[in-house]
Formats: C-alpha cells, structure tokens, sequence
C-alpha cells in the first residue's frame, strides 16, 4: 500500500482523536497515526523509530496506542463481529494475536487485550503495533478486509 494522501491521512487522524475516548489516550494519538500514514514497506525505518519512541517511554502511551488501533479497526468485522486477517500470513502468530487485540477492542475489553501484550517482550509487542499500523493504513487507504477475505 502507499503512503496515505492528505485526505486519507486527515480521516486517520479523525478516527484516531474519535477512538481515543479517555483523556489518558490522546498522547497516544500522534504515533500510530504516523506509523498508518506510511507504507508498511517503504516507511519501515521511521516506523521503526516510532516503536522504539514508543518502547523507550512511558508504558502507559504504549498501552493508550493499542488501545486507540484496536479500537480504530473494531470496525473491520465480518458481520458475524468476527474480527478479519487477511493475506498470506493470516495465520501467523502475530497476526492472530492481532485479530485477538482488536477483538478485545470490539467486545470492550481493553484490560484483557493489554495482558496478552503484556506477556511479550518488547521487541515482540512493536512487531504486534506495527501489524496493527499496516491494517491501519490498508484501512484508510481503501482496502476492504472483508472483501478481500471473502476472496481467499
């Protein structure tokens, strides 16, 4: 996917300041949205610097941007509310930990979403945000999940 347009990015970020409903979640706001802006690919150095921001602060923001990207993508559901992973590696590890965070989101349950997270190291729960960074951006740069996995 590209780099999101102006338009796209400006409905990331709207979806993103709508998805942080707790004061505690809009310092969290910036950092995925700028990881979703940019093609998982080409964008992967500055995403990369993003996560370790990210890793090296305070846990709290880290959590509040889970929070805020599962919630973002709670939308992209079968209609059986089912959470959809979509591509080659949708039944990889780390995407289905993925699909389980944003689920978490859907059924209201961030507190159990943050103890899967939780139990990985560091390293791990970046790789985890930046899955959840590129759903982001196939998101808002006009990807259908839902058709796609209808596809497969």
């Amino acid at each position: 996917m590209p780099d999101l347009t102006a338009p796209q990015a400006s409905e990331l970020a709207a979806a993103a300041d709508a998805a942080a409903v707790l004061p505690s979640q809009r310092a969290a706001v910036p950092a995925p949205c700028r990881m979703a802006a940019l093609d998982p690919v080409t964008g992967r150095a500055a995403n990369t610097v993003e996560l370790l921001a990210l890793l090296k602060g305070d846990e709290a923001v880290l959590r509040a941007a889970f929070e805020v990207a599962g919630r973002m993508l709670a939308g992209d559901t079968r209609p059986d509310s089912q959470v959809v992973s979509v591509g080659n590696a949708s039944g990889n590890p780390m995407m289905l930990l993925a699909a389980g965070i944003v689920q978490s989101s859907l059924n209201g349950e961030p507190e159990q979403a943050w103890a899967q997270v939780q139990q990985y190291p560091p390293a791990r729960r970046a790789a985890l945000l930046s899955v959840l960074a590129s759903w982001l951006n196939y998101h808002f740069a006009g990807l259908d999940p839902i058709a796609l996995a209808v596809q497969e």
